[in-house]
């Protein structure tokens, strides 16, 4: 929580500064909005609009070339998580297709794996997995932070734009997706219960399925990854989140599918989201958000449509 609030205060700083002096590169970090939706001082605001303008959607806001934290922010948020509502046929036999793989690898591996990390404890392995659990959870922020500082201090965009990307993949994948899962599957921890087909769905947070730290470990190793093309570089951060999830296994944690699946969506959210940015930055990217008001005889509201 520490290290959240470390780097959401460098965002937020961030933010201010990009705001607070003259240019045009202010109205980048603006919610893409129609123009009569932002007051002058650029705050939302409900501008006045004629009965004729009820309904009639308006023309897409586009970003510029260099779009600002608050505007790529809001696109790999709603790209992220509204990716499924624009997925073809293909991409859900994919889906299909990784799903059922999980399915296997908990049908092979979790009760074998449990028993195995139970019965052969050491303590090389003890020491081992007490240091790398913790890039899971507080460690890795402490990562994402050193990022922002290296960036900001030094003025070293690649270090900024690590620091943004694996923040921004850290909160979506491990701080909306991943507690999503976990509350509407509701798997039982192999701590909670001897069989791996436990199941109390909508019953609380704190659930196996996925795990929450093998979700952030590759969702920051993804990030590092992909801004890097140094070979040594993918391989010690893939292998430190890969330790990650051992570490959560030979702890009684999570099962073997838990740990697989929070790799898969950390390391989907994060290559994807540094891969909508890096075209967000360079002016090339297709994401499109238009808000518009939506206002009937008995609703009164607002819309957003999200072209890809």
């Amino acid at each position: 929580m520490i290290g959240g609030a470390l780097v959401l205060g460098v965002l937020l700083s961030a933010q201010a500064g990009a705001q607070g002096g003259p240019g045009p590169e202010n109205d980048d970090s603006r919610l893409l909005l129609p123009a009569e939706a932002v007051n002058l001082d650029g705050n939302l605001g409900l501008a006045p609009c004629s009965d004729e303008a009820l309904g009639q959607a308006p023309e897409a806001a586009e970003a510029e070339s260099a779009p600002g934290i608050g505007t790529i922010a809001v696109k790999d948020t709603l790209a992220t998580l509204g990716a499924p509502l624009h997925w073809s046929g293909k991409n859900w036999l994919v889906f299909g297709g990784i799903a059922a793989g999980v399915a296997a690898v908990g049908f092979a591996f979790d009760i074998p794996m449990r028993d195995k990390t139970q019965e052969h404890q050491t303590s090389t392995l003890d020491e081992l997995t007490k240091v790398v659990e913790p890039f899971g959870a507080g460690y890795s922020w402490a990562v994402i932070g050193a990022y922002g500082i290296a960036g900001f201090a030094f003025h070293d965009p690649d270090a900024k734009d690590i620091f943004f990307d694996s923040a921004i993949a850290s909160l979506l994948a491990s701080g909306i997706i991943t507690p999503t899962l976990k509350f509407v599957i509701g798997r039982e921890r192999p701590n909670q219960s001897v069989s791996s087909t436990a199941f109390h769905p909508f019953s609380g947070s704190d659930n196996s399925f996925p795990s929450g730290h093998a979700t952030q470990a590759f969702a920051v190793a993804s990030v590092i990854s992909a801004h890097s093309d140094r070979v040594w570089v993918s391989v010690t951060a893939y292998t430190i989140a890969g330790l990650v999830g051992f570490a959560r296994i030979y702890h009684n944690a999570h099962w073997t599918s838990d740990v697989t699946a929070g790799a898969i969506i950390g390391t989907f959210v994060g290559r994807g989201v540094v891969a909508l940015n890096k075209k967000l930055r360079s002016g090339e990217s297709k994401v499109h958000v238009a808000f518009a008001p939506f206002v009937t005889d008995r609703v009164r509201g607002a819309s957003v449509l999200i072209a890809f």
